[in-house]
């Protein structure tokens, strides 16, 4: 019996002892701390950020990769207007001249922030459609013109050839401007005064047309010889007259074209396109027209003794408009 006892208590001893020993067993794919035997770890480099606006930006631009963009739509749509609901609307024609200092920035000496070059070249790409004449009677525009023959009609003396190359034009930049087409309209249902632009057009002092100075005194066949506009007696043209235009882009149409590039600013943290300036009012210019039942150009204005306006009175005239819109929106919620 005791033999018995001895073998039992035996067995359970090895039992005992196995149980000591298995926390001892080596573990698999345990880690040496022998630092000699140890692989250098490869530190892979994160991509400095150095502004809250990179994430953003970068990813616009990598869509703009994958998208095409040309494609992408970055000008918001106009809202959908109803008739009925416009209880006021105005036509009329401004003149934005590149010579005053506000309107500077429009044509910077960067072709690629010059409004101008931006025209031609989306003319050249076929990106836009160019007109030459407005046609006041049917209020569309008429006459599609290609880019050669836009600068066959032009370069001879607008300098708009320089433009297109370098962006460089010193006359168009001083002498040239935009003719604004617009309508200014009143919506009851959304309670806005807003302009509704319809063309935009590149306008020069009518003095800078090509003009056959050899035929003036009788002699047939010669050749043009044209004014320059960087010639001292080319003068930019007094309000609603002097100034012709060279042709004219429908503005709705070209939105997304004129979105897509960034003005030239001094404040490097505002990003204005071009859609921005326009829809925004970010420019100086003179009301040239006012299309109403009594109304017309202002240089075919009449003044008190029968005479056409001039100077000063084209001004007053004109800021008169500017007043009128202002006072009408200002009565809307006055009364």
């Amino acid at each position: 019996m005791s033999q018995k006892r001895k073998s039992k208590s035996s067995k359970k001893k090895k039992s005992t002892s196995t149980k000591v020993k298995a926390p001892l067993a080596v573990v698999p794919n345990a880690v040496s701390l022998d630092t000699a035997s140890v692989a250098p770890v490869s530190v892979v480099a994160k991509k400095p950020i150095y502004s809250i606006f990179q994430k953003y930006n970068e990813d616009k631009v990598q869509r703009e990769i994958d998208l095409n963009k040309d494609s992408i739509k970055c000008a918001p749509e106009y809202p959908r207007v109803k008739k009925e609901d416009v209880i006021f609307a105005r036509r009329l024609k401004r003149d934005i001249y590149f010579v005053e200092e506000a309107n500077k920035f429009l044509v910077p000496k960067t072709a690629e922030q010059n409004l101008l070059y931006v025209l031609l070249n989306a003319i050249k790409e076929n990106k836009m459609d160019a007109y030459q004449t407005w046609n006041d009677n049917t209020n569309k525009l008429i006459d599609l013109i290609s880019y050669t023959e836009l600068m066959k009609k032009t370069d001879t003396y607008a300098g708009l050839a320089d433009v297109t190359q370098a962006g460089e034009s010193p006359g168009m930049r001083k002498k040239s401007g935009l003719r604004l087409i617009e309508d200014w309209y009143f919506d009851r249902n959304r309670s806005e005064f807003k302009p509704y632009i319809i063309a935009i057009g590149l306008i020069v002092p009518s003095a800078a047309q090509a003009v056959d100075i050899n035929n003036l005194f009788g002699a047939p066949n010669m050749p043009p010889n044209p004014t320059k506009l960087d010639d001292p007696a080319v003068k930019v043209g007094e309000v609603g007259s002097g100034m012709v235009a060279l042709f004219y882009v429908n503005y709705p149409t070209v939105r997304d074209q004129l979105c897509k590039t960034k003005v030239f600013h001094p404040n490097a943290a505002i990003n204005y396109s071009f859609d921005d300036v326009f829809q925004m009012r970010f420019f100086n210019s003179l009301i040239i027209e006012e299309r109403n039942a009594d109304g017309g150009k202002i240089g075919d204005i009449k003044d008190e003794k029968g005479k056409n306006m001039t100077g000063l009175d084209k001004l007053l005239e004109a800021d008169r408009v500017k007043k009128s819109l202002m006072q009408y929106e200002q009565d809307m919620w006055n009364y």
